[in-house]
């Protein structure tokens, strides 16, 4: 594919990931564990573009998945910006021909975006003593307690459902390895 048509219709490939994100990935759950299709394509884009263009599909993914998702306005977007940039990091160094590349910048964009989705909920909802991710209701024993706050509501959605998205996730990106590999290196 060339990469020029691709950088054009990453948008729109963004807002359909992000709508088939918000609607038919339920049909695809393990175990409580849906695909970030909308991450896996902004992955995609930062070794293949760069962080720069990266965090700019970052937004737009974002502000799509949290329009049809529901969720805070912006959270998937500041979440998906820093994904990006921590997987853009290596663009210019790393060849992503390399199958451990694109295996361990989706797991580690995984893993930072799922740290970031869970930290701005945990700062947005913290007070209620309440929060709901994907399904699973955490009640926090002494929500004045920012310690407790954060033994009884991250560490347990990290272990609960960001470390199992992580394998899939990165399972997923091992499938995409051949499309990735059909987008040409720049020439410098």
């Amino acid at each position: 594919m060339n990469r020029t048509l691709l950088s054009y219709l990453m948008p729109l490939l963004l807002i359909i990931a992000s709508l088939l994100q918000s609607t038919a990935a339920n049909r695809v759950e393990i175990r409580g564990v849906k695909p970030d299709l909308v991450l896996l394509l902004v992955v995609a884009g930062a070794l293949i573009y760069g962080s720069r263009a990266a965090i700019v599909w970052a937004f737009i993914g974002g502000i799509a998945l949290d329009l049809f998702s529901g969720g805070p306005l912006g959270s998937s977007s500041l979440a998906l910006i820093a994904a990006a940039l921590v997987v853009g990091v290596g663009h210019h160094t790393l060849s992503r021909f390399n199958v451990l590349v694109p295996v361990t910048a989706t797991a580690l964009g995984t893993l930072v975006y799922g740290a970031t989705y869970v930290a701005i909920l945990a700062a947005l909802e913290g007070l209620t003593g309440w929060l709901t991710l994907q399904g699973i209701a955490l009640d926090l024993v002494q929500p004045d307690l920012p310690v407790s706050l954060w033994a009884t509501l991250f560490w347990p959605t990290m272990q609960i459902v960001v470390l199992p998205a992580v394998f899939y996730n990165t399972a997923l990106s091992v499938a995409l390895i051949p499309l990735l590999n059909q987008v040409p290196e720049l020439e410098y």
